[in-house]
């Protein structure tokens, strides 16, 4: 289903790996990137990030926004495909109605009032039952006694603005229980689902996080986590006079794994991406997964070297004045001063050995780069 919403919706060739000539709701597609997951009802759950082409980075879009008619551009191209109310039309509403189990209506390429008016009731019809929060118990999970932990209602904004002064970006928002929603993927897709605009690196983080946490929560409640740890313990062997209790603490994480893999359950739906060979993650192109071990040892290396050849440069560097204390301070620099060295290793043959990920990213070919 992604495949044909990104196809049809977002304008995507995925033969070509790159955005249609026409493109799609947002524009033209630069990349994009989703992480999946299953809900509890098997039903895919995915987090997508989309990089528009043409885009700019926060700073460039502040210093735009001071210009009136940039602004004003700005506002509408946002305003049009992330809306947050619903369309003011009369539409009656069964209580049982689910968007979900329904097939969208046919686009009528002849009347065009018949046809706007037809996907403004389905956007009525649809928003009601899919993009309408009303709390529930779930909202207050988490110690969220009095307060909705997915922070509805939102504040209403009767026009979108921004403050030169802060740099804060805010949308026109006309109804508080209505989350942020595209029209035609809700009435194509008839789904829930939620669109942002990330204008800042504190927006790209909290992103960022909320996804990762998202995807890497246990799906083993508590109570029932306490419950399997309990039942390795109870299988422990009574006597370990015997074993040293290294032993004895191999003996019980390997039974507290072997629990966790017994109770382990996947959807058949996520099965079947697996045997696929398919993955959680949804990338533009194939990808190679990087340890981010790797990454953060390469960034605390290189901080380090650098820290000590600036320290080393600073000792060798001698600052005094000249013979006439009229003339400018004369900068002595020792030319012994020690180089620095990149140390590459070779096998017996001679070859050269692969050092990591890093380092093959860092010093890719030119041809990579795109």
């Amino acid at each position: 289903m992604w495949r044909t919403c990104f196809r049809h919706l977002l304008g995507w060739d995925f033969e070509m790996e790159r955005s249609t000539a026409r493109g799609g709701i947002f524009g033209h597609i630069q990349a994009f990137y989703g992480s999946s997951e299953y809900t509890e009802r098997g039903s895919l759950h995915g987090h997508y990030l989309l990089w528009l082409d043409g885009g700019s980075n926060p700073s460039d879009i502040h210093r735009k926004l001071r210009d009136d008619d940039y602004q004003r551009r700005f506002f509408a191209f946002f305003e049009d495909i992330i809306h947050h109310h619903l369309p003011d039309v009369e539409v009656e509403i069964n209580s049982k109605f689910d968007p979900r189990v329904e097939r969208p209506p046919e686009h009528c390429a002849g009347d065009a009032a018949e046809w706007n008016s037809t996907f403004a009731t389905q956007v009525k019809q649809c928003g009601e039952a899919l993009q309408h929060h009303t709390c529930r118990a779930v909202c207050h999970k988490y110690g969220n006694t009095d307060n909705c932990r997915f922070l509805f209602p939102h504040d209403v904004v009767d026009q979108s603005s921004f403050d030169v002064d802060s740099n804060s970006v805010v949308f026109k928002c006309e109804d508080g229980t209505v989350n942020y929603f595209n029209p035609s993927i809700l009435v194509f897709c008839r789904h829930n689902h939620d669109v942002r605009c990330i204008l800042s690196g504190k927006s790209a983080k909290a992103a960022m996080f909320y996804i990762s946490d998202y995807i890497t929560k246990m799906d083993t409640k508590t109570y029932e986590m306490l419950s399997l740890l309990s039942r390795a313990v109870s299988r422990l062997p009574i006597n370990q006079a015997e074993q040293t209790p290294v032993d004895i603490a191999k003996t019980l994480l390997h039974k507290c794994l072997a629990q966790f893999t017994r109770q382990q359950q996947i959807h058949a739906q996520q099965a079947a991406r697996y045997v696929r060979g398919l993955g959680d993650g949804i990338p533009l192109h194939r990808t190679a997964p990087m340890l981010s071990s790797l990454l953060l040892s390469y960034i605390k290396a290189t901080i380090e070297d650098t820290e000590n050849v600036v320290e080393s440069m600073t000792h060798n560097v001698t600052v005094g004045n000249g013979d006439d204390d009229d003339e400018d301070p004369v900068v002595e620099v020792d030319d012994e001063a020690e180089d620095v060295w990149i140390r590459v290793t070779t096998d017996n043959n001679g070859e050269i050995v692969e050092c990591n990920q890093i380092h093959h990213y860092i010093y890719r070919a030119s041809t990579l780069d795109d």
